[in-house]
């Protein structure tokens, strides 16, 4: 079994409030860029996820079917309060433009010393302007200063070109293909994974 080694955390600010079941103080977030700010998800954002989760061909790359509103009020209700401190933890951003939320970044904690995984996710209607790319590349910075990880990879489906993109964009490098590891709506599908060391983040 792979070996985890722990994370150097932020020191926190003990006036700070710090959500249930998490070790970030408040005070940490939102986390901004020039278009964007990032932030934990909360219960509430349930209806703006389901506004690009309930499409078929947003999930369709996700190997997942679309939600309805209880699966949304479930999963957003369980991110919110969900730990991030070991391996098989997930932290879930909200991304937000001028105060609409209008897509999602993820980081999980993978197995192995120091190893994390991101995606990241946009409603269609603001698909085509760099701001997956921005708020991937502010995921990376988060991962590898802030929560100090070695190493983060993507899993992406060969035809989420999209994606695969946005990976190239961020300087990640393509570690691999794998050959219809996966089941897409019933079909076998090819991934391919790209990488990135925190020394090479740009």
């Amino acid at each position: 079994m792979p070996s985890t080694s722990p994370l150097p955390r932020p020191v926190p600010d003990p006036t700070a409030r710090t959500a249930p079941g998490s070790a970030r103080p408040a005070r940490e977030w939102p986390l901004a860029t020039d278009r964007l700010s990032l932030r934990p998800v909360v219960a509430a954002d349930a209806e703006a996820f389901l506004g690009w989760r309930s499409r078929p061909d947003v999930v369709q790359f996700m190997y997942q079917p679309p939600w309805d509103r209880p699966t949304a009020e479930t999963k957003l209700r369980t991110w919110s309060n969900a730990p991030f401190e070991e391996v098989g933890d997930v932290l879930v951003l909200a991304i937000e433009v001028d105060g609409a939320v209008v897509g999602e970044a993820m980081l999980k904690w993978a197995p192995g010393p120091r190893q994390a995984e991101l995606g990241y996710g946009l409603h269609p209607d603001v698909t085509g302007r760099g701001l997956a790319t921005e708020a991937a590349r502010a995921t990376l910075e988060l991962a590898f200063t802030r929560y100090g990880f070695h190493r983060v990879y993507a899993r992406i489906d060969e035809e989420n070109l999209a994606s695969v993109r946005v990976a190239e964009r961020l300087g990640m490098r393509r570690e691999a293909h794998l050959l219809e590891n996966d089941l897409r709506d019933g079909v076998w599908s090819n991934e391919v994974i790209y990488a990135l060391l925190d020394r090479e983040l740009p």
